[in-house]
């Protein structure tokens, strides 16, 4: 008995001193407060809905599996023992925070719901929009570089409708600006993940195409171009790497999202897939409909 005990305690260590081994490995994120430039309701210090993004964008974080997330209690209470919560948005900022490899930040640029309407003769038909859009940057948080700056934006049919003579119908719903908020959240963890940790074809069989990520930062219908990359570009004065030669090989579309990989189809035509060739996302630009659709009755026109 006692023998069973000693190796179940030795496995135990054994299985958390590897968890931790990999965790160290692990590079360390941390998600600062984004301020807002779209009204001045102060939108995302308000009691009703407090920091949704950046919760949003910490959940995928985790998702993803590549990254350690940084408490962002600890965090806020680091920055304002250095006073530079209002300085973060300055591109000069020189941070040094222990422990945290990037910092990512930025600001609310577009938040609105709005009214599509057109008429055709006795018809009018109307959709209701929400947008939500952000410019994130990815900081190193020993040098203060910013490694990627970009501009991300979600459009979600929040409702739609139907109205000619006095018979209306509509269905709507009121988490179209939360669903473009997770959209966003999606593809700025992607932005994340990629620029470390590149999404790659893992594995082909036939049509099916192997990624290795999954639905935490790939959903269904997600467009990506394929590369394959070729050999180092070096500038000849610096001696700093730009990057390396890219063939474009064509265009693909998730078809399966899974939790650790996806699965994807050509969708421009013929072209030859490898292991290794990179698949780049999307990320400037992203437009997503309401999940729940009434189920169409009927023969299709």
């Amino acid at each position: 008995m006692k023998k069973v005990g000693i190796i179940l305690v030795s496995f135990l260590l054994v299985t958390l001193i590897s968890l931790t081994a990999r965790s160290a490995d692990l590079p360390i994120v941390a998600v600062s407060q984004f301020e807002s430039t779209v009204g001045n309701e102060g939108y995302f210090r308000t009691k009703s809905n407090p920091d949704n993004y950046e919760a949003m964008l910490e959940t995928q974080l985790i998702k993803v599996g590549r990254f350690t997330v940084y408490e962002r209690n600890k965090l806020d209470q680091v920055l304002s023992e250095q006073g530079l919560q209002k300085d973060l948005s300055n591109n000069g900022t020189q941070l040094q925070i222990e422990g945290v490899d990037y910092l990512i930040y930025g600001s609310v640029t577009k938040k609105s719901s709005e009214k599509k309407q057109m008429r055709t003769g006795q018809f009018s038909s109307v959709s209701i929009v929400s947008t939500f859009g952000v410019d994130i940057k990815i900081v190193d948080a020993t040098t203060g570089e910013i490694r990627r700056a970009e501009a991300i934006e979600a459009s979600v049919e929040a409702g739609k409708g139907l109205a000619t003579g006095n018979f209306q119908s509509s269905e709507s719903s009121a988490n179209g600006l939360v669903e473009a908020q997770r959209v966003v959240a999606k593809k700025s963890a992607a932005l994340l993940a990629e620029s470390i940790f590149p999404v790659r074809v893992v594995d082909v069989d036939g049509q099916d195409i192997y990624l290795n990520y999954g639905d935490s930062i790939l959903s269904v219908g997600d467009r990506l171009t394929v590369v394959r990359e070729g050999r180092e570009i070096v500038d000849r004065d610096t001696g700093k790497v730009l990057g390396s030669r890219e063939k474009v090989l064509g265009a693909l579309e998730v078809i399966v999202a899974n939790a650790n990989f996806s699965i994807a189809k050509k969708v421009d035509g013929a072209f030859e897939v490898g292991n290794g060739d990179r698949a780049k996302i999307s990320l400037t630009a992203s437009n997503a409909k309401r999940q729940k659709q009434r189920e169409r009755k009927g023969r299709r026109i």
